[in-house]
Parts: C-alpha cells; sequence; structure tokens
C-alpha cells in the first residue's frame, strides 16, 4: 500500500509541474485583452451555450503567448491552440487583430472550449459552423471578415460533410 501512495505521489507532482509549466512558460493576457475575452464568454453566456461558457470561465487559463510545448508545433493561420487536457488555451496575436468584434472572438472560443471537452478538429469545427447562428455569426454579417473566411476554408477541410449542398453558396449546408 505504501508503494502505491508513493507511485501516485510521484505522478501527482509530474503532472503538477508538467501543468505548471504550461502556465508558466506562456506570457499572460494584457488587460485589454482579458476584457475582450470576457465579453465573448459574456457572449456565448447568452447565446445558449452556458456550460461552454461556465467551463471557459471557471476551468481555462488563457495565455497570450507560446508555452514551451505549443512552441514546438507549426502553427499555421492560428488563432488559439487548446492544451488538453490541461485547460491551457493560447490565444495568438490574430486572435486579437483579425477578429471583428466579440462575435467572432466568441466563435473562436468556442472552438477551443470543444477541445478542451474532448473534441477533435473535425467535431469541434463542425459544432462552430453548424451554431455559428446563434452567435450572431452569419454569412449576411460577416462574409467578408478574414476569420470567417479562413474559418469556413477550414471547416470545410475538417467537415466536408457540411459542404455538399449544390444549391447553396459555397456549397454549404448550414445556410
Amino acid at each position: 500500500m505504501r508503494r502505491v501512495v508513493v507511485c501516485a505521489g510521484v505522478i501527482l507532482v509530474l503532472i503538477s509541474g508538467f501543468y505548471l509549466s504550461l502556465i508558466i512558460t506562456g506570457e499572460s493576457l494584457k488587460g485589454e485583452e482579458h476584457a475582450q475575452v470576457e465579453r465573448s464568454i459574456e457572449l456565448l453566456d447568452k447565446a445558449g451555450f452556458a456550460g461552454e461558457a461556465f467551463y471557459l470561465r471557471n476551468f481555462a487559463v488563457f495565455r497570450g503567448g507560446d508555452n514551451w510545448l505549443n512552441s514546438t508545433v507549426p502553427k499555421e493561420n492560428a488563432y488559439a491552440a487548446t492544451n488538453f487536457p490541461f485547460a491551457v488555451v493560447t490565444l495568438y496575436p490574430d486572435f486579437f487583430s483579425y477578429t471583428v468584434d466579440e462575435v467572432e472572438r466568441a466563435a473562436i472560443l468556442l472552438h477551443e472550449v470543444r477541445h478542451l471537452m474532448g473534441e477533435d478538429e473535425t467535431g469541434a469545427y463542425s459544432f462552430v459552423w453548424e451554431h455559428k447562428k446563434n452567435l450572431g455569426w452569419t454569412k449576411n454579417r460577416y462574409h467578408q471578415s478574414i476569420v470567417w473566411k479562413e474559418i469556413r476554408k477550414q471547416t470545410k477541410e475538417y467537415a466536408p460533410n457540411l459542404f455538399v449542398c449544390e444549391f447553396n453558396d459555397y456549397n454549404d449546408c448550414t445556410e
């Protein structure tokens, strides 16, 4: 029994050290960035994503720059990254500079929280694209946005089954 307790203690210390290293080696969010994230989470809550908003408020740790683990992975067109199951969400400068408003930031956070809940890329992209209207993130309002175009492209890559309706623009079956 003593060996089991010692092994469990060692494992707990190692996991805690790993978690803390992810947080310590990533940059903190600046004041206005933190406020923008809070407004986007509030928008998620009001749009019917109370569970996701709760998770982001109470479990996610937001960082403004790569931790040591994220820096080892090449990123292309990344607005954010998530370290599952540690609930560390890194928000890159593009998250703040290319998004038009809190609605687009909420869409990105909705994607990331789905990863924190254990979904893969296909599941996260599909969920956001299928529920974008709940956020008010619609083609009519955002079709010229860089973020809209990029996420539509990535969603089509990961969830091509959502883009097979030939009677809609871009074959988007969710329109």
